[in-house]
């Protein structure tokens, strides 16, 4: 409650893929399997390679701002509240 009122949260993650858009310059995503149960590992495990831009991601101050604070640095809280979601 925020306020006196329910709120509501909503997931806009954007699932990784190799489809899903970069930033103009990045490689494209890779995910490649590197161990399956079907060719006798123990469990099915991925590698997976992309920029930090792929997909749905913070930018932190440090991105900008030469003594910004790395995300590591911000308080979990500064990235929930209310936003505007675009498609």
């Amino acid at each position: 409650m925020i306020g006196g009122r329910v709120s509501q949260y909503h997931d806009i993650t954007v699932p990784v893929s190799p489809d899903t858009p970069s930033w103009p310059g990045d490689a494209a995503a890779v995910i490649e399997p590197s161990a399956r149960i079907g060719a006798g590992s123990s469990c099915n495990l991925s590698r997976m390679c992309f920029g930090s831009h792929a997909g749905t991601h913070v930018d932190a101050p440090f991105h900008f701002l030469p003594d910004g604070k790395k995300l590591e640095e911000m308080p979990l809280d500064a990235l929930i509240g209310p936003c505007w979601v675009a498609d």
